[in-house]
């Protein structure tokens, strides 16, 4: 499997503020950059952990020439990237952030003039070839509860997946805007690795303010990458419009069919959702507005277990993963193929005898007019009860009366939250994630 394979030495691959690097530049900066690192022993790692898209390109391509895999931390908090450091079998910290004292900063003049000496003297040719059961990387999330989970990928997975996602959704060439970090699997795969596989280029940073958004999409980007807190974001950003862009994809966390109407409305953009997690890779996706089935991606296949837990088969899984494999998330099958996902298995649970779905209530809590954005915990208190339903919501313009009387109409007593927290914004990580730890120390500080 190899990458560059469309582009021609002169075809751009990423752009910033008037400046264009091409597949020509791209493997000369990956051929100086790997003459820094030693040839990868066994399974040696280098995290790499770049704000800007084309360093941490330049340094995964090096990483992967000189036989490494690449540890790839979920944020690039200094701590979290030390704790990665002290792995066994990692080797160095591949890095443009403030505060690691250790490792190689690509910022450094040292290693930038490194990169750059083969510029002009290089022969072009596609990068690789990487053998589909050789990992490339660690991808580390910290999904619900905080914690980090390793998923390991080989390159039939990331590679194979973005060959997919660029043929099932016409990437080919298109000029990508990331919002998401690259660190991030989805970003990963819609910001470096389908652009690098399809002939496309990207853009190099990943603004968030919907000016700088307006900016990049003006210059022609064609494809933005976004999670659902961002879109809700860009439609409180002011009275300002946003251009026509042909792609827009949203992943990470649920988009609320509110959201999307609301983007639809001022924006005139149709939101494509794509469904998948770390462990899985992509699984479906839909562009009905946050809501309806998901249809399975190209060669994957989804079923129902008797518990009405996932089933999948997937090229995306990792090979020596069981298939079917039984995900943690509860789907309705249907017959056509498509699935409806009625969220987390572990998102379920009865309080007083009667199921309760966290997934729901959030849900509802979104759809409610002047609610931005919120968050849903069931914090177990013993008793007959077992447990409470706890939310922290963003909504200025609301009182909790207000809130706790629109969500009456929908949900059983039980179900409805015995503590409801109103803050300015909730502790997501970059990627849009919320993870429990984090809304758990809301309550901790709070007084909702």
């Amino acid at each position: 499997m190899r990458l560059l394979t469309e582009h021609g030495p002169d075809s751009p691959v990423a752009w910033a503020r008037g400046r264009v690097t091409t597949a020509g530049d791209l493997v000369a900066h990956v051929a100086g950059f790997a003459e820094l690192l030693p040839v990868a022993e066994d399974d040696a790692e280098i995290v790499v952990i770049c704000r800007d898209r084309y360093r941490f390109t330049v340094a995964l391509l090096a990483a992967w020439q000189r036989g490494y895999a690449v540890a790839l931390p979920p944020n690039p908090q200094p701590d979290t990237v030390r704790a990665l450091r002290l792995r066994p079998g990692v080797q160095t910290v591949v890095h443009d952030v403030d505060g690691i004292d250790k490792g190689i900063d690509v910022r450094d003049a040292a290693v930038v003039t490194a990169a750059r000496e083969k510029l002009g003297r290089m022969p072009y040719a596609a990068l690789g070839p990487f053998p589909e059961d050789r990992r490339l990387a660690t991808v580390y999330t910290s999904g619900s509860t905080g914690h980090h989970v390793a998923c390991p990928k080989t390159a039939g997975q990331l590679l194979g997946e973005a060959r997919v996602l660029v043929d099932a959704f016409g990437l080919q060439g298109s000029r990508v805007l990331p919002m998401v970090p690259a660190h991030h699997i989805y970003g990963l795969l819609f910001g470096v690795l389908a652009p690098l596989t399809g002939g496309g280029s990207f853009f190099r940073f990943s603004p968030l303010h919907a000016t700088e958004v307006g900016a990049v999409l003006e210059g022609g980007a064609e494809v933005l990458v976004s999670v659902p807190a961002q879109l809700r974001g860009l439609c409180v950003a002011g009275e300002g419009e946003l251009p026509a862009v042909p792609r827009v994809f949203s992943s990470g966390a649920p988009l609320s069919p509110r959201v999307a109407a609301q983007v639809k409305a001022r924006f005139g953009w149709t939101v494509t959702e794509v469904f998948g997690s770390s462990e899985t890779g992509g699984i479906g996706w839909r562009d009905s507005g946050g809501e309806g089935p998901w249809t399975p991606l190209p060669g994957v296949t989804v079923g129902a277990l008797a518990d009405g837990r996932m089933a999948l088969t997937s090229p995306f899984l990792h090979p020596d993963a069981p298939r079917p494999f039984e995900a943690a998330d509860r789907i309705e099958a249907h017959a056509d193929g498509t699935f409806a996902h009625l969220g987390r298995a572990d998102g379920v649970l009865k309080i007083g005898g009667v199921r309760v779905s966290l997934a729901e209530i959030e849900r509802r809590l979104l759809a409610i007019d002047g609610v931005r954005d919120a968050g849903v915990l069931a914090r177990e208190v013993g008793g007959a009860r077992g447990h409470e339903v706890w939310v922290a919501v963003v909504a200025p313009e609301l009182t909790a009366r207000a809130i706790r009387a629109s969500l009456r109409g929908w949900l059983a007593p039980v179900a409805m939250p015995r503590r409801l927290l109103q803050v300015d914004a909730l502790p997501r990580t970059e990627a849009g994630k919320l993870p429990r730890a984090a809304l758990e120390a809301l309550f901790d500080r709070g007084t909702g």
